[in-house]
């Protein structure tokens, strides 16, 4: 394996890594909303948006922002 190879394959984690962030950020929201739009009280969603904050963190992280 060269040293291209080996930033290719790092390139690719990375960019698989970030799309994963922005799926689950994209569920979470869609998530979000149904609940919402279900009547669910705010109280009932302060895990969910916890969780929509930590992966955010985590986006922002990872794309060095």
């Amino acid at each position: 394996m060269t040293i291209t190879d080996i930033t290719i394959s790092e390139r690719h984690a990375h960019q698989q890594r970030v799309a994963s962030l922005l799926d689950q950020l994209e569920e979470g929201r869609r998530h979000l909303y149904r609940l919402k739009a279900g009547g669910a009280q705010r109280a009932g969603l302060r895990d969910l948006k916890s969780d929509l904050e930590e992966t955010r963190g985590a986006l922002l992280s990872a794309v060095g922002t």
